[in-house]
């Protein structure tokens, strides 16, 4: 699921949250996408990765030839590719 701005934000602007804070407000939006995906009839529901910070980040970590930039629409990080990728840890 796409993430809505109030997600965007609540994942990266941590300036004055406590983490139990932070957890409860996750947790509201997770329950939130959850019901609207039940109430379109969904069989199979998902939280949308809400929880991560970055989707590409797990990968990017176990490989190379990805770089963090700022998004130049919104000024967030973003991990692109800038080289052919390769395992950091083959096998």
């Amino acid at each position: 699921m796409p993430r809505p701005a109030f997600v965007k934000d609540l994942v990266f602007d941590d300036s004055n949250r406590s983490e139990t804070e932070y957890q409860a407000r996750m947790e509201s939006a997770v329950r939130y996408v959850t019901a609207l995906q039940e109430s379109a009839g969904l069989d199979v529901v998902t939280d949308g990765e809400w929880w991560r910070k970055s989707y590409i980040g797990v990968i990017a970590e176990m490989a190379h030839g990805f770089e963090l930039s700022m998004n130049p629409a919104d000024g967030r990080p973003w991990t692109v590719v800038v080289d052919e990728l390769s395992s950091k840890h083959p096998g």
